[in-house]
């Protein structure tokens, strides 16, 4: 059978003989018995492999043919790949530099569809106490409280913090909002002796190190 061409062809360690159809073909095998003609059926209405993963999920729902089981193995395959980066970047003993903590970060916003906000604690020999999802949306007063960052960077007890988040649609560039909330939370944090070290933008698999930009200098 051609499934069984393919499963060889995968196990003998050549996958990059396998085109993306191939591949999706073999991933839903495990969810249906007519895997080729829904893989067909979804690269129809997405030009690759990247657009099918990013895909919104009611959009995938109505291809005739996808169940939830389908529909798990397409949402478990990024997530699995979203962790192995998150226990890679976990291994770093120290976190130093921006580029440090963007590596580090960058695995957080994999496959993020909306803007989220993250808050990195570190102790002052710059060991990862704690990385806290804040909010979701833009970063401003109403989506992320001041109240709140200070607060988890009290309670973590954490000598240094990195502020993050993502532009999921546009580029790896501070907005004049992200500037006004760096310098707001770099105040408040200073007054109780907390280093804000960095603020990192992230858009897809790039990312931006306000630090090392010049903003923090700019502004003091």
């Amino acid at each position: 059978m051609k499934a069984d061409r393919l499963t060889r062809r995968f196990l003998l360690r050549d996958p990059d003989t396998l085109t993306d159809a191939e591949l999706l073909e073999l991933l839903l095998r495990f969810s249906t018995d007519d895997a080729q003609v829904l893989t067909e059926r979804i690269l129809a209405q997405y030009p690759n492999i990247a657009a099918v993963i990013e895909a919104d999920a009611d959009a995938l729902r109505v291809i005739e043919g996808m169940d939830e089981q389908s529909m798990l193995l397409l949402r478990l395959v990024p997530e699995l790949h979203r962790r192995y980066f998150l226990s890679r970047s976990q291994g770093e003993s120290r976190l130093l530099s921006g580029t440090d903590f963007g590596r580090f970060l960058l695995p957080y916003f994999y496959g993020a569809r909306d803007e989220m906000v993250y808050l990195l604690l570190l102790d002052a020999a710059g060991k990862v106490l704690n990385c806290r999802l804040i909010g979701h949306g833009s970063v401003n007063s109403a989506n992320v409280p001041m109240r709140r960052l200070v607060l988890e960077a009290l309670t973590a007890n954490a000598t240094g913090v990195v502020l993050a988040h993502n532009h999921p649609s546009g580029v790896a560039l501070p907005s004049k909002e992200d500037i006004n909330l760096t310098m707001r939370l770099r105040a408040a944090l200073d007054a109780l002796e907390i280093l804000l070290l960095d603020h990192i933008v992230i858009a897809d698999d790039d990312f931006v190190s306000m630090r090392e930009s010049g903003y923090f200098r700019e502004y003091g």
